[in-house]
């Protein structure tokens, strides 16, 4: 009986330190601590990066950079759906001609359609692309080469065409995995107003 009640005192006690640990990791506003908002407050979601990471509100959109050195960004946007019974890969299907038509050597390399954004079907979609640039001294061009992983979902709002809301985040392949907990850890705190 000494036994049953010791270990019993004990899960109490290792359930207690997991449970307050686990709770300070937030703000008193819910926030993940070290996380900051970036999005509008007019905007239909809220959207958090890290602290370290800078926000880009000169564009008028809910975008973020890495540093000054590393240009990996993360980026929100949402499209009103022109069909009203289109779904994410009807959206896919339009964005890749329209990434095709800036970016060359496209190449898919994964897609998950069990993903998930703010408990909404998603899909996920890591893909390829490059841009050739001419080198303004040499005059010899070189291209570009960027990894992207999107994560799109669709949502309809009473009265109103379904939107598609897509998070991008966009580095070069060799930096790509640096930031990718960061990256999952943001889209998961993503939350619809």
């Amino acid at each position: 009986m000494k036994r049953t009640v010791s270990l019993i005192l004990a899960f109490i006690l290792i359930s207690f330190a997991l449970f307050t640990s686990c709770g300070s990791e937030r703000d008193e506003n819910g926030v993940l601590k070290g996380m900051k908002l970036i999005s509008a407050e007019s905007a239909s979601y809220r959207f958090y990066v890290p602290t370290t990471w800078q926000a880009d509100v000169a564009s008028g959109a809910t975008i973020a950079h890495y540093s000054m050195t590393d240009t990996s960004s993360i980026s929100v946007m949402v499209f009103t759906l022109e069909n009203s019974d289109s779904n994410v890969y009807d959206w896919w299907k339009s964005f890749l001609s329209d990434f095709n038509n800036v970016y060359e050597d496209f190449e898919l390399i994964s897609e998950d359609k069990e993903a998930t954004l703010d408990g909404a079907p998603a899909s996920k979609f890591v893909f390829e692309g490059a841009l050739t640039h001419k080198d303004d001294e040499t005059g010899k061009e070189y291209k570009e080469v960027f990894k992207f992983m999107q994560v799109a979902a669709v949502k309809t709002k009473t009265l109103s065409a379904p939107e598609v809301y897509v998070i991008t985040y966009t580095s070069s392949p060799e930096v790509y995995d640096d930031h990718i907990e960061e990256v999952n850890k943001m889209i998961e705190e993503f939350r619809f107003n």
